[in-house]
């Protein structure tokens, strides 16, 4: 990933500060409230990959285990980007609408079962 790219995620994680909202009585981050509509709209197509795990239960690594074998098991690939960019939390970070045969390769996103 650019290093400019990285400089500028880690200057907006310094300065983030979590809020908090409810959505039908569930407790989630005021991010995820906010973009609700565009993650309860989300459609996925027939070749995405959805990785859904309990907190702490190897999240990380399903997800890097999927980009591997994605990229035919090509370690250097591997490294091109942190993991929450290659495989960004669908409730942290939204999908953003794409029309459809604009996507040539499977999308991967992931979520905490809660």
């Amino acid at each position: 990933m650019d290093p400019a790219v990285m400089e500028e995620i880690a200057k907006k994680m310094e300065s983030f500060e979590a809020t908090m909202g409810h959505i039908e009585g569930v407790p989630l981050l005021g991010s995820t409230c906010d973009a609700w509509d565009s993650i309860y709209n989300f459609q996925a197509r027939g070749d995405d990959i959805l990785i859904a795990t309990y907190p702490k239960a190897g999240t990380t690594w399903m997800q890097e285990i999927v980009d591997l074998i994605l990229q035919e098991g090509d370690a250097q690939k591997g490294r091109r980007a942190p993991t929450y960019i290659k495989v960004p939390f669908i409730d942290m970070v939204p999908p953003k609408p794409m029309p459809s045969g604009n996507r040539h390769r499977a999308k991967v996103h992931c979520l905490h079962f809660h």
